[in-house]
Order: structure tokens, then C-alpha cells, then sequence
């Protein structure tokens, strides 16, 4: 099944410059692909070495991931808009691998989420909503002992229609500090001539969740996220070392700190457009902390960076 009207279909009708990149996988940086009618899967945790960046996607009510979280916290540092209603929206989430503690994850990601508060007005200057029972997340995930149980169809209702990019692989290209950063376009929409929602990489339609996925009715987005997550589970009775986005701080410069780029979200008729995401989240910022940047000079789109390095001196 193909969207009817794809996230490529949108670049090519939009008035604004949107700029597009190559990024291969590893699996495929020699040519490679899989046969005619299979799907890449990522077959177990030693098909990739633990500590590299991957991709995901998942869905559904509450906070995400699936991972078991009874033994840790999720923080996360994060800029959001709400100038819906929102169809969606695409961005470029950054490589970064970083050491990762045992049972806990870093992640990089952009989240659309549908609040059921009938008496919320999404708009300029809108708090967050309170309650977000369904989103849908998609990003870039440094993984090291959590068994991520969200891969290609085993993601309860992801239903894989490309086989161009595997969720779960790694991706080629060895950020540096100050020099060449690498990327991947990430993006999300609904499409609504059958109900579901999209997920693209680098601008091809992956696959999509059908609105069963999720208990309640998820018509629009009234909020958008984007950002980083990080479990952390008290090593020791102390704060996690497990970094978020490059383990630089968010006040660093985007040529350090890892940092969201070209964000645009996309309306309710199925147009990208400029949406400025200028307000912030941290859970724990002494911490972790993101820094809404604004619009690009030479790119379309908004610009947040976030992350920190973790350590026991987040506790104070």
C-alpha cells in the first residue's frame, strides 16, 4: 500500500526549499538490498554492535517506548510546538553514538500527540497539553542491554511497506565535534483518504499505523516534540552517566551539541510549513537541557539543539 499523497508528494508541492540528503545503512553501503518481497530485519542484538544508532519507530497511548521501565526514569530535554492542528511533520534527527550504561537507552527523536481535553486551544504561546494519550514517535535510539521489542512488524501495529530502510540497523557516518555532522530526515503524516498515519526515512514512506493501533481517536496532532529521552535507572543509587544527543550540553554550539534541524510541521491540508517550536522541556535540567535555536539562514525549517553529558552531578 502507498500514501495518498506521500511526504516526497508534499516536498514537490511546497513553496518552501527543503533540502535532501543520501544516507545509507550499513547493511546497504556496498549495494546491497534484499531479495524482491522481503523486508530487512534486524535479526538480533549482535547483528549490530551495541552503542550504534538506530532506527525506530513506535505508537500507541502514554509515554513510549515499549521498553520495561519499572527500573528507571525517562528524562527527557525537548522543544515543542502547538500550533496545530497538526497532519504531521518532518525533520532531521542527528547521528550521535555514545556510550550507553547496561538497561538503559539514549534516544533522538521527533513526536506528534492528540490530547482528548476538549477545552484545550492549541495556538501561540499554547502550554503543552496535560495529557497525551496518543502519539506516535520516530527517531534515532542508542541501545545498550534494553531489548528494544519494537522492530519493523513486531511493532505492535507497525505494518512495514518499503524495504529500502531497516528499523533497528545502523546508519554510515562518524560524527565529529566541531566538524561533519550527519543526519537522517524523519518524517510523520496522516494521510486521509485511509485513516492512518505515515512514517517516512529520508523521505520515503516506510509504513504506516492504522488508527486500530490506538484506543481512542487520533484525527489530527494538537502537539509536536522533538528532542531527547534518556532512561536512566540509578546506577548504584546515583544519576545515570548515560548522555542524551552528543553528551554535549544544550548552551554548546549546534556544531557540538546535537541539535534537530530543518524541522517543518505539517497542516492540516497536507502543506509543510514553517512552525516556530521556540518554547522548551527538561525534566531534569541540571542535567540534561534543550535550547530552541529558531529558523535556519541558508536551510528552511526551525532548529533546536539539546542533550548534557549526565553524572552523579545531576543529583544536586
Amino acid at each position: 500500500m502507498k500514501p495518498g499523497r506521500s511526504m516526497k508528494d508534499m516536498i514537490a508541492d511546497s513553496d518552501i526549499a527543503v533540502a535532501t540528503e543520501e544516507r545509507p545503512q550499513s547493511w546497504r553501503k556496498d549495494g546491497g538490498g534484499c531479495p524482491s518481497g522481503t523486508i530487512p530485519i534486524r535479526r538480533s542484538p549482535a547483528a549490530n554492535a551495541m552503542n550504534t544508532t538506530e532506527a525506530f519507530s513506535i505508537a500507541g497511548n502514554g509515554v513510549p517506548p515499549p521498553h520495561d521501565l519499572s527500573s528507571g526514569k525517562v528524562e527527557k530535554a525537548v522543544a515543542y510546538g502547538t500550533n496545530g492542528p497538526y497532519h504531521g511533520l518532518r525533520a532531521e534527527v542527528p547521528i550521535w553514538n555514545v556510550d550507553v550504561h547496561p538497561d538503559e537507552f539514549s534516544m533522538s527523536y521527533v513526536m506528534v500527540g492528540y490530547t482528548l481535553d476538549t477545552s484545550y486551544v492549541p495556538g501561540a504561546g499554547a502550554d503543552a497539553p496535560t495529557s497525551l494519550p496518543n502519539q506516535i514517535m520516530a527517531g534515532l535510539m542508542n541501545d545498550s542491554g534494553v531489548h528494544y521489542n519494537c522492530f519493523n512488524t513486531e511493532c505492535g501495529g507497525f505494518q512495514l511497506t518499503s524495504t529500502k530502510y531497516a528499523l533497528g540497523s545502523r546508519w554510515v557516518g562518524h560524527p565529529q565535534f566541531g566538524g561533519k555532522q550527519y543526519g537522517v530526515y524523519i518524517g510523520i503524516h496522516r494521510d486521509n483518504t485511509k485513516l492512518i498515519w505515515w512514517v517516512s526515512v529520508q523521505d520515503v514512506d516506510i509504513g504506516y499505523f492504522r488508527d486500530t493501533v490506538f484506543d481512542t481517536r487520533f484525527p489530527e496532532a494538537s502537539y509536536v516534540e522533538m528532542g531527547g529521552r534518556v532512561l536512566n535507572t540509578r546506577p548504584g543509587g546515583h544519576h545515570t552517566t548515560t548522555p542524551m544527543g552528543s553528551t554535549m550540553p544544550a548552551c554548546a554550539s549546534s556544531l557540538y551539541a546535537a541539535s534537530i534541524k530543518e524541522y517543518l510541521g505539517v497542516s492540516a491540508v497536507g502543506q509543510l510549513f514553517l512552525d516556530d517550536v521556540g518554547r522548551s522541556i527538561a525534566t531534569v535540567p541540571s542535567c540534561y537541557g534543550a535550547r530552541p535555536i529558531g529558523f535556519g539562514k541558508y536551510r528552511s525549517g526551525y532548529y533546536t539543539v539539546y542533550g548534557g553529558a549526565g553524572g552523579i552531578y545531576c543529583d544536586h
